[in-house]
């Protein structure tokens, strides 16, 4: 559930606009599944590019000769697999698609001229919203990628808290400036989707043009 640029109306920022801002463009596939080890390993060089004058018999070093009545020296630990956060990265795409999917749905909904549907609409987005940050807690990220995702959830109840809000005004006059505090997060909200899209290898979410 990415941030996308809202619509916005010569008449103010409409609520239809806001919820489509929630939605994402990003692609659920199409990734590289990345892993803790960043760096790929150096090609090896072809033997049959090199020199000839570099083509020499390799120089054998002495054997190494070991006193007797000392230990054996220890072999080095072998180095272990790298994490692959494949399947972690396909849930929380999937988990982002279905708050995308949840809000494209009432969308259309909203009318700008009856209160009441449009106070209702805020009360299913905040749902989506709480929805999303229960399970985006849930899910088991590494040690490395908590702050990332902290800073996520954190936007996301900031707002989801703004859509409770609007879901109780009395007029439009109070519900504008509300809709206009959520215009003003999607910033945040992109960047902070994006910190936790580059810890997993995903395409980066962009905004509406």
């Amino acid at each position: 559930m990415s941030i996308l640029r809202l619509a916005t109306t010569a008449a103010g920022v409409t609520l239809a606009g806001v919820l489509a801002a929630c939605g994402s463009t990003t692609p659920s596939t199409g990734y590289a599944p990345i892993t803790s080890s960043g760096a790929a390993a150096p090609a090896p060089a072809d033997p049959a590019q090199a020199p000839a004058d570099s083509q020499q018999a390799p120089v054998q070093a002495p054997a190494q000769v070991v006193p007797a009545g000392s230990a054996p020296a220890k072999a080095a630990p072998a180095p272990q697999a790298p994490t692959d956060y494949t399947a972690l990265a396909r849930r929380f795409v999937s988990l982002r698609n279905q708050g995308t999917q949840a809000l494209a749905a009432v969308k259309g909904q909203a009318s700008s001229s009856d209160l009441n549907v449009d106070k209702q609409l805020m009360a299913t987005a905040a749902n989506v919203y709480t929805s999303y940050v229960t399970g985006l807690r849930a899910l088991p990220f590494p040690a490395s990628m908590r702050n990332d995702v902290a800073a996520l959830a954190t936007v996301l109840s900031s707002e989801q808290g703004t859509f409770v809000q609007a879901s109780q005004v009395s007029t439009f006059d109070q519900l504008d400036p509300l809709l206009q505090t959520l215009v003003n997060d999607q910033d945040d909200q992109l960047n902070a989707t994006n910190a936790v899209e580059k810890d997993l290898g995903l395409p980066q979410s962009t905004p509406h043009a």
